[in-house]
């Protein structure tokens, strides 16, 4: 594990799309993004790469979307775990448990006061 006293390493915006094949073509053929990632067959989750930018694509079900219960902001950090404990100690309530996912990410969510989905991760590989 790397040392860094912040913790926080870099951040994605992840957007959520009703159909990935129609927003992969966009991103891809009209915006000239370079499609880095995908995950599961359909896709229902790719990240996109041009230059330093990086855009997240998330399959969801628009009745799920109007909701709110998709993640609005991944946050890459250094030490899951430990941020974890630390924001249980400072009472955040709102928090799921750290798990390591079939995608190739540990991570936890936070639900904000206003019902956005922050996730903190770090890649298991």
């Amino acid at each position: 594990m790397a040392e860094n006293k912040e913790n926080f390493s870099h951040s994605a915006t992840i957007l959520s799309v009703s159909n990935m094949e129609e927003s992969l073509s966009f991103y891809s053929d009209k915006l000239g993004f370079n499609i880095n990632f995908t995950w599961r067959e359909p896709i229902e989750y790719a990240v996109l790469k041009r230059g330093d930018v990086n855009v997240h694509l998330s399959l969801q079900d628009p009745e799920v979307t109007n909701n709110g219960l998709h993640t609005n902001l991944y946050v890459f950090v250094y030490d899951v775990d430990g941020l974890y404990q630390d924001f249980v100690n400072k009472g955040v309530n709102r928090i799921s448990k750290p798990e390591t996912h079939d995608y190739g990410m540990r991570d936890f969510d936070v639900r904000d006061p206003d019902g956005h989905v922050l996730c903190f991760g770090r890649g298991t590989e």
